[in-house]
């Protein structure tokens, strides 16, 4: 097995619907190939946590889902449409698309809603500095088809990535309208014109956010794209339709099925290249015992990057996926963090080389700036730490039934049997739990064990010890200091490929997964 035929079924792995014998190979794959198991690992992680902070906008009943249900919604959607290059892409972009996203912090504002609108306002700022700094081009190139106005307003591109601004604007009636960048759109030279690892079949576009407008009539959004080959070229786009939504304050969630409306929208868009500045380093420190290498640091018009690596030093506490992360980088004049919103294509990922766990993480922008040193401000390590234990089920028994894992009580309060089989269980959150997150899944007497839905709540823990419960609060979390989440409920859904009922009768924990904050510092010179 290859490592593309790989990608090709990682979501269908992931969202338990290879069957046993293709499941069993692509697990061999993953125990042969450590890029690919490393990229399951991420985007178990990544679609994870998105599902998380989407949940704050929209507000659905499950609020919080875990990985399988998250990577499911996905696969349902997209699977038949896309084969990206990168799976983590596939979410990252799929996040941008369907949610307006709340992935960084609300900064004490009342409402989401409230923050959103600083946010656009911020944007248009941004852009409105990038073009008065010729870092950025006001284009205004408009297509009318239906009596629906598509205008691109802006062009900002660098070395990392091209961003392009549009608005859609229909004076018949309010609906809003967004850029479905995976249906109705086409452009002809994107082979020629980006540099991207993508497929030629694959659109270049890496995100796509929607913007807040003020008009009723006028919808805002910014598609990212892949950085171009050349300083300069033309994008040559075309629309055949546009996604259409109800009514201004419509949230999209992941099971909503799009309605678009037909047309015939033809661009030409001069696109400008701007050099970024990049500092080759080779700062060597250590995080926890853990070598790591600061390799360079990449100052572009629209965003930093970060490029540094790892290795994993203890064999009792395993790093994988993004366990390392950077906090932020402070300057003489500025202190950035990572933004999910200021990337297209070079977002935080991970490679893994001669045992190296190689990352960019990216942060806002240091290029008006232009420093001369910076601090580097580590932020948490994650780490799985291996602790098997199976405990037996006996649905012909009273529930709850309740076990005991690491000092912590562990309860299956509810089986109900069915298509799916129901099972509800909970973990008490006590002063001595020693783990964040748990390992687990449960198994028949045959032996099946796939997962097809869990949804889970919890408490939020900050610095101080302060308790938030998860529900209420996820769309906080990143204003809270050191946060970390601990799961206490979980709504788990069971069923059998063959369509018998799932009967449980064993509950097998593999181990358990922690997170620490540890405060760590590197000065780096960038004469």
């Amino acid at each position: 097995m290859n490592c593309n035929y790989a990608q090709d079924q990682m979501l269908d792995y992931l969202d338990g619907s290879l069957d046993e014998h293709e499941k069993k190979q692509f697990e061999l794959h993953l125990e042969e190939c450590q890029a690919c198991k490393e990229e399951c690992s991420k985007l178990k992680q990544i679609i994870a946590s998105l599902e998380e902070e989407s949940e704050s906008i929209h507000v659905p009943t499950d609020l919080m889902r875990n990985v399988r249900s998250s990577v499911g919604s996905l696969g349902t959607i997209k699977r038949k449409t896309f084969r990206h290059t990168s799976l983590i892409a596939v979410a990252a972009a799929l996040f941008l698309t369907v949610f307006v996203g709340t992935a960084i912090a609300t900064n004490g504002f009342a409402t989401f809603a409230d923050w959103w609108k600083d946010f656009g306002s911020k944007q248009e700022e941004q852009v409105e500095n990038f073009v008065q700094q010729g870092l950025g081009d006001k284009v205004n190139v408009s297509a009318e088809s239906n009596d629906i106005k598509i205008t691109i307003t802006d062009v900002v591109a660098d070395d990392m990535q091209t961003l392009v601004y549009y608005e859609i604007e229909d004076p018949t009636n309010e609906s809003e309208y967004l850029i479905d960048y995976m249906n109705g759109f086409r452009m002809d030279n994107q082979d020629h014109l980006f540099n991207s690892e993508r497929k030629p079949s694959d659109p270049p576009v890496y995100s796509h956010m929607r913007l807040p407008s003020e008009n009723p009539h006028v919808s805002k959004g910014r598609l990212g794209m892949a950085p171009l080959l050349n300083e300069t070229g033309t994008i040559q786009l075309t629309l055949n339709q546009i996604q259409q939504l109800d009514g201004r304050d419509e949230k999209v969630s992941s099971t909503t099925v799009p309605e678009y409306v037909e047309g015939d929208w033809h661009f030409e868009i001069p696109v400008k290249k701007h050099p970024a500045i990049i500092h080759e380093l080779n700062v060597e420190t250590a995080y926890e015992g853990n070598p790591v290498i600061i390799d360079k640091l990449t100052i572009a018009p629209t965003v930093t990057v970060l490029s540094y690596r790892y290795r994993n030093e203890s064999q009792d506490r395993k790093l994988d996926g993004l366990s390392i992360s950077i906090a932020g980088i402070e300057s003489k004049e500025n202190y950035v963090t990572g933004s999910e919103f200021d990337f297209a294509g070079v977002g935080s990922s991970t490679y893994h080389s001669n045992g190296w766990s190689e990352m960019n993480a990216t942060f806002e922008s240091l290029y008006f700036e232009n420093p001369s040193y910076v601090k580097v401000h580590f932020g948490k390590m994650e780490f799985n730490v291996k602790e098997k234990a199976d405990f037996p089920i006996n649905p012909s028994k009273p529930f709850p039934q309740t076990f005991t894992y690491l000092g912590t009580k562990i309860s299956i309060d509810k089986v109900e049997i069915g298509q799916p089989t129901l099972i509800t269980m909970s973990e008490e959150l006590n002063a001595n739990r020693v783990y964040q997150s748990l390992d687990f899944h449960f198994s028949d007497a045959d032996d099946h064990n796939k997962f097809t839905g869990v949804n889970y709540d919890g408490y939020i823990i900050d610095k101080n010890g302060k308790q938030y419960k998860a529900y209420e609060n996820s769309y906080r979390i990143n204003e809270l200091e050191e946060p970390v989440l601990y799961p206490t409920e979980h709504e788990i859904q069971i069923s059998r490929e063959d369509g018998a009922d799932f009967i449980p009768a064993k509950l097998s924990i593999d181990g358990y997964r922690m997170v620490e904050y540890i405060e760590k510092v590197v000065d780096i010179s960038l004469d």
